[in-house]
């Protein structure tokens, strides 16, 4: 999602989904916002996960000390950077992420801090991180990046990837076929979750292919879609993908209904 308020993260939730991804990467989105969406999250029971501007050890923590529960990298290349991901999202003895009085610990509030042992191994099990294979880098590496300790799986962004590949947004190609199985083969063998993006009519089909998750449209999509409806009704034109009767066509019928 790309809209920054609060109150669409809440209309998401009342919806029914398992999960958003607040989209800082291409999306105008502020930590400062991103922090407001994450609070309509956990209000609703929704699991808040964001995707962040690049690897950086303050684009990573700063959107973990917020209570971002998962993280989505994008544009990744190499072993080297998941590596150093792994070391400021994770705490010791996987990573060196930083610990200080944020919204994540409730300031050092939480009851979890009593044993702060216990609370960093939580944290690191239940927080995850998903470099996001989309480069033709990333996916020539795949095995060895899904291996990495503390990568807790890998998102598949198929439009950059296609892209990279040389056949744009054509995911039926078999070079792109072949990176799908490549990717999702090496997440079976290491363990870790594949997710995916996909439209609403592949959505259901990566499921069955056996990815772990299907991350479905987008907030600015779905509200643009929602009003093309309600114009359409309002104006009395078929919905879409309906053949529109001719006047000829309709004056028949009125005839005929006469008859």
């Amino acid at each position: 999602m790309q809209l920054g308020d609060p109150a669409i993260i809440e209309c998401l939730a009342l919806a029914g989904l398992d999960y958003v991804v607040l989209d800082l990467e291409h999306g105008p989105g502020s930590v400062a916002g991103a922090a407001a969406q994450i609070l309509a999250a956990e209000r609703h029971s929704l699991t808040p996960l964001v995707r962040v501007k690049d690897t950086s050890r303050a684009a990573v923590m700063n959107l973990l000390d917020q209570g971002a529960q998962g993280l989505v990298i994008p544009a990744i290349k190499t072993v080297e950077e998941v590596q150093r991901l792994v070391q400021y999202g994770k705490y010791a003895p996987l990573g060196e992420r930083g610990f200080g009085p944020s919204r994540a610990s409730a300031f050092s509030y939480a009851p979890a801090l009593q044993n702060l042992g216990e609370y960093l191994a939580r944290c690191n099990r239940e927080t995850l991180l998903l470099p996001q294979c989309e480069t033709r880098e990333c996916l020539e590496q795949v095995e060895e990046i899904v291996q990495v300790e503390g990568v807790d799986g890998l998102f598949i962004g198929p439009f950059d990837l296609s892209i990279a590949l040389g056949v744009p947004a054509q995911f039926e190609a078999e070079v792109m076929q072949r990176a799908l199985r490549r990717i999702l083969t090496a997440c079976q063998a290491a363990g870790k979750y594949c997710f995916i993006y996909a439209d609403r009519t592949r959505a259901r089909q990566r499921l069955e292919e056996g990815f772990h998750s299907v991350a479905t449209s987008m907030d600015t999509v779905e509200l643009i879609h929602a009003y093309q409806r309600l114009v359409r009704a309002v104006r009395g034109e078929a919905p879409e993908g309906v053949r529109t009767r001719t006047p000829r066509e309709q004056r028949a019928e009125r005839t005929a209904e006469r008859r």
